[in-house]
């Protein structure tokens, strides 16, 4: 869970027991809480609003963040003598705005629950009504919803005016070791090899991720028809970009991605009288399908599987009519990648 800075405690300015709020830093401050609840409830200073407490948590990173929102009566918690979580409500979401948004809901409905008198909130009525009886304050029966009101929770807009803080950690980067196999510059099976790194964003229904890279690779192998040899090596940037992501926060998802590659080859003979090296330019683009798996902490997976369509063909040959490699015009191609985010 969030373990980062948060928004300072806020202290209720009434003579009752005092309200906290806290949160990640990228959700709304504790102004805009209250000005969301007095915008829904039109309750003002020294009702209930001062006195509830809400937590906002963030777990996971990237893509795979979420957050959880608790909140209960102040006066609740201090009279019973125990923590958030052992009462009040939960919700969950995606995002910090969709959480403050069902906070928002939930504090309205529990605080003009029935019972309460003209302008004071039903768990302030409920509190005070135990405190005389010298019992402590139970949590307020008002906030046990009814299925309309949840099914409110996900329909209830943000109150206008209250314009939640950005998000200031929605990239997550990483980095990982890549190992790509085929193509249609490769003349033998086997694999280049090289570094990537990977920016990976939360924007709602997209889920967008870049990866750049680059690789080296090279292989040897005979020519038919004769008796020399030949040796390709490859040195290349490889770029991929993924709009989508399913599911959108998981564990494990897919990704369609198309990619490009941009290098040169470089062709040499082998037992040739004579030989020479020659530099082409490559470039190529494909799609590719893109699997990735968090299966512990920072640790990261990832297999693609794909089609390239060569842009460049460089040939290499000995003679005119005698060659010794040139690139296909398409060809499969399986990648992957092993890494840590950071």
């Amino acid at each position: 869970m969030y373990t980062g800075p948060a928004h300072a405690e806020a202290q209720a300015d009434t003579a009752s027991v005092a309200g906290k709020y806290r949160a990640p830093d990228e959700c709304p401050d504790r102004e805009a809480w209250r000005a969301a609840l007095r915008a829904q409830t039109g309750a003002g200073r020294g009702s209930g609003v001062e006195r509830l407490t809400v937590e906002i948590e963030r777990s996971g990173q990237g893509a795979h963040k979420a957050y959880e929102g608790r909140i209960q009566d102040g006066a609740a918690i201090e009279a019973a003598a125990h923590r958030l979580t052992s009462g009040g409500r939960r919700v969950r979401g995606a995002s910090c705005p969709e959480v403050f948004e069902a906070l928002t809901l939930i504090a309205r409905l529990g605080l003009v629950g029935a019972g309460a008198e003209p302008g004071v909130p039903a768990a302030s009525a409920e509190s005070a009504a135990s405190a005389a009886r010298g019992e402590a304050s139970p949590a307020p029966s008002a906030w046990t919803l009814s299925a309309a009101e949840e099914l409110a929770l996900a329909k209830d807009p943000l109150p206008p005016g209250i314009d939640p803080a950005p998000d200031t950690e929605s990239v997550h980067w990483s980095a990982a070791a890549l190992a790509l196999w085929g193509g249609a510059a490769r003349a033998t099976a086997g694999a280049d090899l090289g570094l990537a790194f990977t920016a990976s964003w939360d924007r709602g229904a997209l889920q967008p991720l870049l990866l750049l890279g680059a690789y080296h690779g090279g292989e040897r192998f005979g020519v038919s028809g004769s008796r020399a040899g030949a040796r390709l090596e490859r040195v290349a940037l490889h770029a991929a970009a993924c709009p989508l992501r399913f599911p959108r926060i998981s564990a494990f998802g897919l990704r369609p991605c198309v990619d490009v590659d941009a290098g040169v080859v470089r062709g040499s003979g082998v037992s040739v009288d004579g030989a020479r090296s020659h530099d082409a330019p490559w470039l190529s683009t494909g799609v590719q399908l893109r699997a990735e798996w968090s299966p512990w902490g920072p640790f990261e997976l990832g297999a693609m599987i794909g089609g390239v369509v060569a842009l460049s063909r460089p040939r290499f040959y000995f003679e005119p009519d005698t060659t010794a490699f040139q690139a296909d015009a398409a060809s499969l191609r399986a990648a992957a990648t092993a890494g840590v985010s950071f």
